[in-house]
């Protein structure tokens, strides 16, 4: 009888383990990112300046493609959903216009607001960031970002493009911003190489990465 009595547990507790109620919840993640040339003032701008600017072999575009296909590759690997920050007050549609009061923005730690609501990040697991760097860090729309939600619990990978100060002082700041979050992850690449190669260099950097689910 008592051995009756432990294959039925046993045939139970298989069971339970094997129900969809009762597996782990799987990780759920967002990508999150803020790309320079989706908030720019194109008011003004003739369409045909836009549609060129958006394939200029300029700096600035080379910037933009880089942080898009670092989000693409991202979304290809993880399935995560995407979204993007858009400022409600844009930036001058000229990089070299733009950069002083970014500087400006930086030391006196504006705060922006968002054009869309932040997205809920309850259930949230994981948080992949992708940003440009500027002036060594952060842009500001980013610091608002990070000042205004918390990630608490979560885990976080940082993910962005240079022009020379790799991540600079991105850790420390998000330590400060976000001291309860685990940073799982930090890459920074190089804004002025060509998409082509942005994508082979994130492709063999993501390649390493065992926190990664492929």
């Amino acid at each position: 009888m008592r051995k009756i009595i432990l294959v039925c547990l046993a045939i139970l507790t298989l069971i339970l383990s094997a129900s969809p109620a009762m597996a782990a919840k799987p990780e759920k993640a967002i990508i999150i990112y803020f790309d320079y040339s989706e908030n720019i003032d194109t008011e003004g701008m003739a369409i045909d300046a836009i549609s060129q600017a958006s394939i200029a072999e300029s700096e600035r575009f080379r910037d933009r493609g880089n942080v898009l296909v670092m989000v693409d590759l991202l979304k290809e690997r993880t399935g995560a959903e995407v979204y993007a920050l858009h400022v409600t007050e844009p930036y001058a549609p000229k990089f070299e216009d733009m950069v002083d009061g970014a500087q400006t923005d930086k030391n006196e730690n504006r705060q922006f607001s968002f054009a869309e609501p932040l997205p809920e990040l309850e259930d949230v697991d994981t948080v992949y960031f992708l940003s440009p760097i500027w002036w060594y860090t952060m842009p500001q729309p980013v610091r608002s970002f990070f000042q205004q939600t918390d990630l608490s619990g979560k885990q976080l990978a940082y993910f962005s493009i240079n022009r020379g100060s790799n991540n600079g002082n991105i850790l420390n700041e998000l330590a400060e911003y976000q001291p309860n979050t685990e940073i799982i992850a930090q890459y920074s690449l190089n804004a002025m190489i060509d998409n082509e190669s942005a994508e082979k260099e994130f492709t063999d950097y993501l390649d390493t990465q065992n926190w990664l689910s492929k």
